[in-house]
This record gives C-alpha cells, sequence and structure tokens, in this order.
C-alpha cells in the first residue's frame, strides 16, 4: 500500500474517503462542511484546490445555519450531496469542484483539470476529459469521454458535451455537443466532425467524412467504426 502524500499547509476533512497513492498540494481544501467527498488513488491536487464545497443552492439556508454548516446539511440530506472523484486524475493550480445537489458531482479516471477550472454542483465527468485552463461549467453538465474543452470556455447550465468531441477556446456552449463534433464560437455552433481526434484514434478518412455529413444531416447513420468507439 502507498501512502498519501499530503502538504501540511492542506486541509482535508477527517470524514474524507481517500484511496492510496494521492499527492494533496499547499493550501489545498478538501471536504468538510457536510458534503461527504470519495478519492480514489494515483490523483494529483496542486495548489490551492476547493474540493467539495457547497452548491450555492445548498448554502440558501437560513442565515443562523450558516454559521454550523455541517450540522445544517445533516438536517436537510436532501439538499446537499457530494463529490466523488475516481482514479488517475490531475487536478492542476486553483481547481474548484462544488459538491452536487441531486445527485454526487463526478470525476471519473484520468481526467485533466488545468489551473483556474471551475466544476459547479452535479457535473459529470467521463472517462478521459480534458479541461483547458479557466473552463468554467456551469450546474448539471455533463460531459463524454475523451472530450476535450479549449482554453477559457464557458458552459451554460445542463449542457451535454458529448464523447471524442472538441469545443474551441473561448467558447460559450449554449447547446449540447453531439458526439465527435467539432465546436467553437460564442455562441458556439458545430462546425463539423472532430477530425484530428478521429485520425488518430485509427478511423478511416472515408468513415470521417462520412461522420461528418451524419452531424451535418447529409447523411442518415454513422459509420459503425466511429460508432464503435462509443462502447
Amino acid at each position: 500500500m502507498q501512502k498519501n502524500i499530503i502538504h501540511p499547509t492542506a486541509i482535508v476533512a477527517h470524514d474524507v474517503e481517500l484511496g492510496e497513492n494521492n499527492r494533496i498540494g499547499p493550501y489545498s481544501i478538501i471536504g468538510g462542511m457536510g458534503c461527504k467527498v470519495s478519492i480514489g488513488s494515483n490523483n494529483y491536487f496542486g495548489a490551492y484546490n476547493l474540493i467539495g464545497s457547497p452548491a450555492e443552492f445548498a448554502t440558501g439556508c437560513p442565515v443562523e445555519a450558516m454559521l454550523d454548516f455541517e450540522q445544517w446539511s445533516a438536517a436537510n440530506p436532501s439538499q446537499v450531496s457530494g463529490v466523488k472523484i475516481g482514479d488517475y486524475n490531475v487536478m492542476r493550480d486553483r481547481v474548484s469542484i462544488d459538491a452536487g445537489i441531486k445527485q454526487v458531482t463526478t470525476i471519473a479516471n484520468r481526467c485533466y483539470l488545468h489551473s483556474n477550472c471551475l466544476v459547479n454542483h452535479d457535473c459529470q465527468l467521463s472517462e478521459g476529459v480534458v479541461l483547458a485552463p479557466g473552463v468554467i461549467s456551469a450546474g448539471t453538465c455533463s460531459f463524454g469521454k475523451y472530450s476535450q474543452i479549449g482554453v477559457n470556455a464557458v458552459l451554460h447550465q445542463g449542457r451535454k458535451v458529448g464523447a471524442f468531441t472538441m469545443v474551441g477556446m473561448n467558447a460559450t456552449v449554449t447547446r449540447d455537443v453531439p458526439d465527435f463534433a467539432l465546436s467553437y464560437g460564442s455562441p458556439s455552433r458545430t462546425m463539423g466532425v472532430n477530425r484530428i481526434r478521429l485520425a488518430r484514434l485509427g478511423i478511416s478518412k472515408d468513415d470521417i467524412d462520412a461522420t461528418n455529413d451524419f452531424l451535418n444531416g447529409l447523411n442518415q447513420t454513422c459509420p459503425e467504426s466511429v460508432l464503435l468507439l462509443l462502447k
């Protein structure tokens, strides 16, 4: 069993479920205030991370309850959930992941969250998601596996980003992004297929072109070789 390495200035609440071989950097705060946090193994947390803080709705409690949020949340469990983080994830510096309300905010495995990212309440990140520096995701957004979000992109509440997508820098995502798509602009629009990602995965040019036509409504079906990536 490999020990966790926790910087002396970091604060990890007593009720946090922590696997092994995690590294937690200086001045990071994980858990506490009645929000359950579960962390797997082999994760890296940089400096000044804030994991498991209550969402805005959850803090809409009586003023006197704010004096002891942990006690209030125990009495109001339906308004407070938590955070679950899997294995082999990287959270760089100043990453904030808010606790869920209706469901646990989830970071799956092998995700990479660059500095200054905000993942709000109830968000769901599938395996291999990459958030570039400064990405802000409002609550209840979901990210398909191996999706990539560019620098300083902002996502409206409840948006769904499909698997193997690329969202460009500074995008304002106000509508869902389909699987395999390339999306950018403000507001963001689907501009075709994510050709580079599919090519790197060994998809033929013909099938990439066919997927592009599918996303543009010119084909009724997506190639089987591409759909297999979703399994």
